[in-house]
């Protein structure tokens, strides 16, 4: 049985169709849409304004998490305890609540 497996088929074609390069047969391509949620990204999608109101949104929740970290640092190295612990806690609630908050209205925009 094995032995059938390993036996190579020998195969004899004509050489004209050896050098025209016909022999082979052609390769099946995929033919299949692909959908997604954002665009394609290459460079005029990446800069279309279609996705600017995505930029503004990272940008603001990473400079929210900035202004919280420094209001935060400073006043945990100036001695107050309290308030970098009460920045802390309501960073965190804000962003938990900000984070599922927005993948509900995701899931529910479906």
């Amino acid at each position: 049985m094995f032995e059938q497996l390993r036996k190579q088929k020998i195969e004899v074609i004509e050489f004209k169709t050896f050098m025209a390069g016909t022999y082979r047969k052609p390769k099946q391509l995929i033919n299949t849409a692909i959908y997604s949620f954002m665009p394609t990204i290459t460079l005029s999608s990446f800069l279309s304004p279609d996705v600017a109101g995505i930029y503004a949104v990272v940008l603001g929740v990473f400079a929210i998490g900035m202004l919280s970290h420094f209001l935060e640092v400073t006043a945990a190295s100036s001695g107050r305890e309290e308030l970098a612990w009460a920045i802390e806690t309501v960073t965190r609630l804000v962003f938990t609540i900000g984070g599922f908050s927005s993948i509900a209205w995701f899931l529910l925009s479906l």
